[in-house]
């Protein structure tokens, strides 16, 4: 597993959208019904030199006019997480979003500066 450090930010309140609209292919790579929201992170470095080695998992555009995404599965504090990067988004390129099946600021107790680690399964 690779093990990346990651701080904790809020996002521009987009992401419930998103899940929903992607929704079927989160519940396929979850394992469950997707919480509808992200937790958005910075990680150390550009997310994709950091997974460069890795092989994403592409999620097409359910339909025209939405962008596609790149996902890797994980683990945060024991809980399955997808880290997720939008092909086309407004952050900049260190920015993930982390999609589980729960509320992971509540049930972790996150805020905004928050330092977790994200475990990248090979």
């Amino acid at each position: 597993m690779l093990t990346l450090k990651a701080t904790v930010v809020s996002g521009v309140g987009e992401g419930r959208l998103y899940v929903e609209k992607y929704k079927h292919v989160f519940v396929e790579l979850l394992g469950g019904e997707p919480y509808p929201g992200t937790l958005n992170v910075v990680l150390e470095k550009c997310f994709y030199e950091l997974l460069s080695a890795k092989e994403p998992i592409y999620i097409k555009p359910p339909a025209p006019g939405l962008g596609g995404a790149y996902a890797y599965k994980g683990w945060l504090s024991g809980v399955r997480v997808l880290l997720v990067k939008p092909v086309v988004t407004v952050h900049e390129c260190r920015v993930g979003e982390v999609i589980s099946t729960v509320p992971l600021r509540r049930l972790l107790g996150l805020e905004d500066g928050s330092t977790v680690e994200i475990l990248i399964e090979d």
